[in-house]
């Protein structure tokens, strides 16, 4: 099911935001970030948008979880299809059991490219409210939700599948965000595998 925020709901999402990774709540604000990138040793670094970036879409993705590896194909597409609109698009890894080497032989088996990194200690994954992998959380510059859930209505849940997605959510999120230049706040649940967290 689609949600749209309503204004109480879209000022309890920013709230949450504001509490560590996107300035305090001035009309310049900007989105940052803070990761380990897969090229280094357990080094986590503050990434911040692109040059004329309109929105940045994170990608809560696993290694070990079927429905992330089955959507890949489909995110590195629309990554291609919209990095000439400002659309960025950002891979965050954040099971504990995750290793640099592991997602690099997952996105090279699977022929996709792009920014990608760790979140070992779940960090901007519980920033975001994100539980499950795959899951979307598209923002603005400036901390706006453009969308967050499920890549495409392909599985309501491991193992219930249907053999193809007949809705491509962020697909259509995405277009309508470049045509009307308005964070819609559009939701749906998404399906996966819960992060694992350490024990």
């Amino acid at each position: 099911m689609i949600h749209r925020f309503n204004s109480c709901i879209g000022l309890a999402w920013l709230g949450l935001m504001l509490s560590g990774w996107v300035a305090s709540a001035a009309p310049t604000a900007s989105l940052q970030w803070e990761l380990t990138p897969l090229t280094t040793n357990e080094v986590r670094q503050v990434f911040r948008p692109a040059p004329k970036t309109r929105a940045v879409v994170f990608q809560f993705l696993g290694t070990e979880c079927p429905i992330a590896n089955r959507v890949l194909p489909e995110l590195d597409r629309l990554a291609r299809e919209y990095q000439s609109q400002g659309i960025q698009f950002v891979a965050v890894y954040s099971n504990f059991t995750e290793t640099a080497e592991g997602v690099r032989q997952q996105r090279a088996e699977a022929g996709v490219s792009g920014a990608a990194g760790l979140d070992p200690n779940q960090a901007l994954a519980d920033q975001l409210g994100v539980t499950v992998t795959p899951e979307l959380v598209v923002l603005t510059p400036d901390g706006k939700l453009i969308y967050r859930g499920r890549v495409n209505d392909q599985y309501a849940g491991l193992g219930q599948g249907k053999p193809a997605p007949q809705r491509h959510d962020l697909a259509e999120a995405l277009a309508e965000f470049v045509k009307s230049g308005q964070p819609a706040g559009i939701q749906t649940k998404p399906a996966g595998c819960r992060i694992q967290r350490r024990p």
